[in-house]
């Protein structure tokens, strides 16, 4: 069994350095980058919808 945690992380407020040691503090607790998922923002079709290059959720894992 697993658990996961869930954020949302600002490219344009922070820097990769700082996404960098956020996922190695996760890592010091037991979480593995499970996956990391660009934020779509518009009407849900594909045509209508756009990419906000600046924010992503990323999903953290591990074992129970």
């Amino acid at each position: 069994m697993y658990e996961y945690k869930v954020f949302r992380w600002r490219f344009d407020l922070n820097t990769p350095e700082e996404l960098e040691v956020t996922l190695n503090d996760y890592a010091k607790e037991g979480w593995r980058l499970f996956n990391i998922m660009p934020n779509v923002k518009g009407s849900g079709g594909a045509i209508f919808a756009s990419v906000d290059g600046n924010e992503a959720t990323i999903v953290m894992e591990k074992s129970k």
